[in-house]
């Protein structure tokens, strides 16, 4: 049985599971391929995933992980640009970052170094075959697991991503200045979802930003003047905004190379026991990898994955605690975050690029407040909308997450909460 799935998988991802096989030491022909669902509906929205256990007699299985493109053919062409920024980051970012660590004495036992991505055994992609895989280790089994999206995330867990945040950035800092050559190749990491929006026929990413930014402004109470009033210039411009912040050289000399994709269903946690707070931390889903400002991170997480009442008690601590992590591995790496990176500068850049949370949070926020077993097929809505502008239909397929009243009295709490706190 085990051989009859593996046959009918396309050839590319064959390949790739015998040269992972063969360079862990299973003998050709000798080992076998056996196969399991990777997640659960609603995990994640760009691949879809498989386990595979690697087997042979007379030595210990090994499980990991394949992201394949979506088989769906519109999602399929939807996702293969940014199918192909998550094995740029896989074989080329990830590696350079790390490189750079051991060469400055940070090595991959050391918890002060950046070491937070899952382990990469092999990852292709070609864009005009729309092909694409990625395998990797299974968290799970090193007891990773995923924060439950349905609940705001904790000070314990936001408070490991700052730290590691500050220090997955202070290494572009530190680069840039001591290997600008190194670093400039990859400088040119734009946002792959602002050249999706830009180039989409139909505009269907469009529609669904304004949309999804009435609805945000409908869960404000009608006595909440102030935020009405400070959401009205964004209405009906949201992707033009989000363009306009994506491109690296507004963030100036302060660019960096980020996550791009911070929001608690791309974060899996490692606890000691049954400690209630984590000790580890991985960042998955690196298609959104870009280069920019460093705020795009901090506040993507902050406002998609807390609440109202968390960023109340702790907003500026986490800023500190950040900035903190960032300018000690900076020093560690022998940069000088006073120089490379002022506090001033750093508020500045928060000033410029803040209401990136917001943006971004008309996209995340629905999908974060939507149960999984409501949320909707993803492709039959994009069959939808294509069929409504073939027809030359506006429609209003392009909100396309789940409106239950579970979701609906979620989502409004969340959102109400945010732009109260942003525009504060």
């Amino acid at each position: 049985m085990a051989n009859e799935v593996f046959a009918k998988l396309p050839e590319y991802i064959q390949e790739g599971l015998k040269k992972v096989a063969g360079e862990q030491g299973f003998s050709e022909g000798g080992c076998r391929f056996e196969f399991e669902d990777g997640s659960q509906k609603g995990d994640g929205f760009i691949g879809d995933l498989f386990k595979v256990f690697i087997r042979e007699a007379g030595r210990d299985d090994l499980l990991v992980l394949c992201k394949t493109l979506p088989e769906h053919e519109i999602r399929k062409r939807y996702s293969i640009g940014l199918f192909h920024r998550e094995v740029q980051a896989y074989t080329e970012v990830l590696p350079m970052l790390y490189k750079f660590q051991k060469e400055k004495g940070v090595g991959e036992s050391d918890p002060e170094g950046f070491w937070n991505a899952p382990k990469c055994y092999y990852a292709y992609c070609d864009v005009g075959k729309l092909e694409g895989v990625v395998i990797m280790e299974d968290l799970r089994e090193k007891g990773f697991r995923m924060w439950n999206k349905l609940e705001a995330v904790d000070f314990e867990h936001t408070r490991l991503m700052m730290i590691r945040l500050g220090k997955l950035h202070a290494i572009s800092f530190a680069m840039k200045e001591q290997q600008p050559e190194v670093f400039e190749r990859f400088t040119h990491l734009k946002d792959p979802f602002a050249k999706l929006i830009e180039h989409e026929p139909g505009q269907h990413m469009k529609k669904m930003f304004n949309a999804n930014c009435e609805r945000a402004i409908g869960t404000l109470d009608d006595d909440d003047a102030e935020s009405r009033s400070k959401m009205q210039p964004i209405r009906g411009v949201v992707t033009d905004l989000y363009i306009a912040d994506a491109k690296s050289d507004e963030a100036n000399q302060y660019a960096v190379i980020g996550h791009g994709d911070c929001w608690i269903n791309n974060v899996m946690y490692s606890y000691t026991n049954d400690s209630l707070i984590p000790d580890e931390i991985r960042l998955l889903d690196w298609q959104l990898c870009r280069y920019t400002s460093p705020i795009f991170d901090l506040m993507y997480f902050i406002c998609v994955s807390t609440d109202e009442a968390m960023r109340a008690k702790y907003y500026n601590q986490l800023l500190d605690i950040y900035y903190q992590s960032l300018g000690d591995h900076l020093r560690r790496l022998g940069g000088d975050p006073d120089k490379q990176f002022p506090r001033a500068a750093f508020d500045d850049q928060l000033k410029r690029f803040g209401r990136f949370g917001l943006l971004i949070s008309f996209l995340v926020l629905p999908m974060i407040c939507t149960p999984n077993d409501e949320m909707p097929d993803v492709g039959e809505k994009m069959e939808k909308a294509q069929r409504e502008l073939q027809a030359g239909e506006e429609g209003k397929s392009s909100v396309i997450f789940s409106k239950t009243e579970l979701a609906n009295a979620m989502y409004s709490e969340r959102m109400k909460g945010l732009i109260k706190d942003l525009v504060r």
